[in-house]
């Protein structure tokens, strides 16, 4: 293909580049710029490195560019970010700009989340260089109707909105409660993937139609208004399965069915009573456990072989005994003291899976490290990073951590 043709598909993957730089700076990110042109021999040299699984990299055509995104920390340190759930706000924004727009943070094959692209094969002049902007929304409701978690949604929801897959998340799990509770009856539950599709828009627009009262529906939910207020109705603003599925809304439905209860059942066992203490409980172990993906560590242990200061003292420790639990419980050491207090004898020293394949156990070992580490107490002064530093050991996806407590914030009414 010759250059000539590429210009308008540059053009418009600059201008949308631009308009992501723009967002991330008003997110508080702090961007600087990666690479952008890449040629033949260095895309080769990428791939024999593994940085790369492909020769055809939208490099090579300057309509991909890497940028590196850092947050502020509290010392006024800047990071920089690697952490998905941390970048895909960004993410989202660039692939609402253009059905040519991918993120590399969404790729199944490896993850390159400071990689942003434009495909080729898509109509330039069918992209807009701005903002995706919302229809024209109704009045503000008054103050004294506003409630904590009608700020749930961070933008509008419907065709033509930006749709962020948190927010669709959201709108999809107040619809299936209202199908429970028999105030708006769907044709089926709707499966809470954050795709805003024709299912999810007839499911809006049955309840716009039928509890609302609305004789001409438009399918769209206004962050903080109408339609969405009445969708917030049976949030109790105290914890239940919907409280945590909204809290963490990249968790998978069946996630939350199977640990809403064992966390509830926590919770009461470790006095985390309050409804600050338990946003940030939720919080923490919402982001340790990538929002209820993951019961265990994703790498095999073996780092962890003969580290003494875990207990790790017999061949085969460090595998045996690796990071299982909300937070994790690691080492032979861990395993032993947490036995002991819970009276288990040596049935986790025998069998270590258990951690990860009980539901209970999965939740209990959290509860029991927030307990054993005091940290109902920083939880009640409210300070977000020294809990982050008992359980992390350092401010690791604090960004993402303090996401998460400011929905569990709105979700429990403390903001």
């Amino acid at each position: 293909m010759s250059r000539l043709p590429l210009v308008p598909q540059q053009d418009a993957f600059l201008a949308h580049v631009a308009l992501l730089i723009d967002h991330a700076r008003g997110l508080g990110f702090v961007v600087t710029a990666g690479e952008l042109f890449r040629t033949p021999e260095q895309q080769r040299i990428h791939v024999q490195n593994g940085r790369s699984k492909t020769l055809n990299s939208q490099h090579l055509s300057r309509l991909a560019i890497d940028l590196n995104m850092f947050t502020r920390q509290p010392d006024g340190e800047l990071r920089l970010e690697y952490d998905l759930a941390t970048l895909k706000p960004l993410g989202d924004y660039w692939e609402a700009l253009s059905p040519a727009n991918r993120w590399g943070g969404n790729w199944t094959s490896f993850k390159d989340a400071p990689h942003f692209e434009r495909r080729t094969g898509y109509d330039p002049a069918e992209d807009s260089t701005a903002p995706p902007q919302p229809v024209t929304a109704p009045p503000a409701s008054p103050p004294e109707s506003q409630r904590a978690w009608h700020s749930l949604l961070a933008d509008h929801v419907g065709q033509g909105q930006p749709n962020a897959q948190a927010d669709v998340v959201t709108v999809q799990r107040l619809l299936n409660r209202a199908h429970v509770d028999g105030r708006c009856a769907l044709d089926t539950p709707l499966v809470e993937d954050g795709d805003y599709g024709s299912k999810t828009f007839t499911a809006v627009s049955t309840f716009q139609n039928t509890v609302m009262g609305t004789d001409a529906p438009d399918g769209v939910i206004h962050a903080g208004r109408g339609t969405f207020k009445a969708l917030c109705d049976p949030i109790s603003g105290t914890y239940d399965a919907l409280a945590l599925g909204l809290i963490l809304p990249a968790a998978k439905s069946e996630q939350i069915a199977r640990f809403a209860a064992p966390i509830a059942q926590t919770m009461a066992q470790y006095q985390i009573d309050t409804p600050l203490r338990q946003a940030h409980f939720l919080a923490q172990i919402g982001h340790e456990s990538g929002e209820l993906r993951y019961q265990e560590e994703l790498a095999s242990g073996r780092a962890y072989e003969g580290r003494e200061d875990l207990g790790n003292t017999q061949s085969g420790d460090g595998v045996r005994f690796k990071g299982r639990g909300l937070i994790q419980l690691t080492g032979r050491a861990n395993y032993t003291e947490y036995s002991k207090a819970r009276n288990l004898g040596n049935t986790l020293l025998k069998a270590p899976d258990k951690v990860a394949t009980d539901p209970e156990l999965c939740v209990d070992v959290a509860g029991w490290y927030w307990d054993s580490r005091n940290l109902n107490t920083h939880a009640d002064r409210d300070d977000a990073e020294t809990v982050t530093r008992r359980i992390n050991g350092g401010l690791n996806g604090f960004a993402h951590r303090q996401e998460l407590l400011r929905r569990a914030r709105m979700v429990f009414e403390l903001t």
